[in-house]
């Protein structure tokens, strides 16, 4: 099902600026800066506006993560975002994405040269941590 979607309601929404992909200056990278209206456009067709938002909120509204605003940063978040296991997380999410370094996960995922695309990738690495974190979690509680 398609849905749709007005990528700049959502960035707005966001906080975030959308701007062109020719003025990318890898160096000069901005926190809430997304160049990446392609893939902000298909992940909002295929999911809404509301995992749209769900998946910008969880990269720019956790400590130190509001920079990350890569295509691929924001396509394995929205994947994961998709599971429902994981979105039926709620709040909590986002404490756990706030323990996550969205830079350190795109940085071991370039290293590790698996011959998949880094969006893939990356997303195993954070259900990875995810998980590790659900781990620690109930070791807290027990």
């Amino acid at each position: 099902m398609r849905h749709r979607c007005d990528i700049f309601k959502v960035a707005e929404q966001c906080g975030i600026r959308l701007l062109h992909p020719a003025d990318h200056r890898p160096l000069h990278r901005r926190p809430r800066e997304c160049f990446a209206k392609k893939t902000l456009k298909k992940i909002g067709q295929r999911h809404g506006e509301a995992h749209l938002a769900l998946t910008l909120r969880l990269i720019v509204e956790t400590y130190g993560n509001a920079a990350e605003l890569y295509s691929e940063t924001i396509q394995a978040v929205s994947a994961l975002v998709a599971n429902p296991s994981i979105e039926a997380r709620g709040g909590a999410l986002f404490e756990q994405f706030d323990r996550i370094s969205l830079g350190e996960v795109r940085h071991q995922a370039k290293g590790l040269a698996v011959g998949l695309p880094l969006a893939h990738v990356m997303r195993v690495l954070l259900a990875v941590r995810l998980s590790d974190g659900i781990v620690r979690d109930d070791r807290r509680a027990a």
